[in-house]
């Protein structure tokens, strides 16, 4: 039985692993490649593929086809019963256990001071977390988040980076880090393209503070979830990557701002294995697991000068016929928006009054689930402000809805394909191995519990990775 950490390095496939390997040989990454297990995994999820439904897929060990997870902020007490994630599941049988932004580990359960250390996601609904010291930071990690979901608001939630000012010195965030933090902000007043790396930096200082409760608390088992490098890959693959593309219509000064971006969150990404490495070459009982969930490749090249987004739920709720009471939100990233109808009576005049909603002439996307609304926004280059509903014309804003500019004029040039990497570093095991392709996502927590010599729960399948379960 090993320790594990695992570190959830969203969405990065082999194709960027092997581009930056090739382009930095120096790399911490590019050293010690040969000699971790390398899987290329495939999400067998149905439909379409997006981490709020992949991640789940991991940590639960089936697929979407059973857990039926499909979008933040909704109830999650029937699959958490049914096919609870592996943090609950360890921590049930007595190994100590972290969770640190894992998908959908919000609410923090009742339990929560059970578990070495519980910061829920960075779409979580309030900023409890556990130690009570993490709390400033979480709450500015949500400031900033919700500030930063298609545009990035250059502005700062003061109140919240005050409290996490006064926090510094016991979250472990390291002065080097504040340096760069600092260097970023001066490099914005002349550069603001730049501002799109502050996505970047939120996870920088997550992982300072990580890494100082995984040193001290040395749980048996700990999550580590990072989007910074998908984040960057959707929005700038056509910088890097030009040549992937049949058709390009993104002009070359644009291509020349963002093509180091990629590079950029994969140094950040970079620093965060080195420092991991080095803690399990210090601490050898533990192994370390870096898992994507899925990937993703080249989509398309267009400019995007305009998207609909979201900046008034409460306006739009109001124009559906909910009175303030009847309903609340619920944690989304855009271009979804969530919520949940409280009044079941109210449930099908909201569905019958959006089923009414056209937007560039076609009817509004949304999905529902006992009273529970994801609705899809994000469309790009309207013409105007005008929607239809009921037949008759209405101006976005009367809805809450504005077809906002987009400073960095791109969409997503690279999106979510079924193939994604899994590496497992074990400093007691340097030999050179080979990548092997084609296992299944639900093989990983299956292999954890073996690993911790725990029952597999008969819903799980029984292909293992030897690497985690055989450590």
């Amino acid at each position: 039985m090993r320790n594990i950490i695992f570190f959830e390095l969203n969405e990065v496939p082999f194709s960027i692993i092997d581009y930056y390997v090739k382009k930095y040989p120096s790399s911490t990454l590019a050293r010690l490649l040969p000699i971790m297990a390398q899987y290329e995994t495939i999400s067998e999820d149905e439909g379409h593929l997006s981490p709020w439904i992949t991640w789940p897929t991991v940590h639960r060990g089936v697929t979407n086809a059973k857990h039926r997870i499909k979008d933040f902020g909704e109830d999650l007490s029937k699959p958490d019963a049914e096919f609870p994630p592996i943090w609950k599941i360890l921590k049930k049988n007595g190994i100590s256990t972290g969770v640190f932004m894992s998908m959908h580990s919000y609410p923090i359960p009742d339990d929560y001071q059970e578990y070495s250390f519980y910061v829920p996601d960075p779409f979580a609904g309030d900023s409890r977390s556990h130690p009570e010291n993490i709390i400033p930071f979480q709450k500015f990690n949500l400031a900033m988040s919700r500030k930063s979901g298609r545009n990035v608001d250059t502005s700062i939630d003061l109140k919240a980076a005050s409290e996490l000012a006064f926090a510094l010195p016991s979250l472990g965030i390291k002065l080097g880090t504040l340096s760069q933090v600092a260097a970023q902000l001066v490099r914005e007043r002349t550069k603001p393209w730049m501002k799109t790396r502050r996505r970047t930096y939120q996870s920088v200082l997550a992982f300072d503070i990580y890494l100082k409760l995984l040193k001290e608390k040395k749980p048996q088992f700990s999550t580590f979830f990072s989007n910074h490098c998908a984040s960057s890959m959707h929005r700038y693959w056509a910088a890097a990557f030009p040549e992937q593309y049949e058709k390009y219509n993104l002009d070359k000064s644009w291509q020349t701002t963002y093509a180091g971006e990629i590079d950029f969150v994969m140094h950040k990404a970079d620093d965060f294995l080195s420092a991991l490495v080095n803690f399990v070459n210090q601490n050898p009982e533990y192994i370390l697991v870096v898992a994507s969930s899925m990937g993703q490749k080249a989509t398309e090249a267009e400019e995007v000068k305009s998207e609909t987004l979201c900046k008034d739920l409460s306006k739009w709720t109001s124009f559906l016929g909910l009175s303030p009471h009847e309903w609340e939100p619920r944690a989304a990233m855009h271009p979804q928006y969530n919520f949940q109808v409280k009044v079941r009576e109210k449930v099908q005049l909201v569905k019958e009054n959006l089923n009414q909603l056209y937007i560039a002439g076609k009817p509004l996307q949304y999905r529902e689930k006992d009273g529970f609304f994801s609705l899809d926004l994000g469309h790009r280059n309207l013409p105007n402000n005008i929607a239809i509903y009921k037949g008759k014309e209405v101006k976005l804003e009367d809805f809450g809805v504005t077809n906002e500019a987009i400073d960095d004029a791109t969409g997503s040039t690279a999106y979510h394909v079924p193939e994604g990497s899994l590496l497992i570093y074990d400093s007691q095991n340097k030999q050179p191995k080979k990548r092997i392709h084609g296992i299944t996502t639900c093989a990983i927590a299956p292999s954890i519990l073996e690993n911790f010599h725990l029952p597999i729960p008969q819903y799980m399948i029984t292909q293992r990775i030897p690497e985690i379960a055989h450590s």
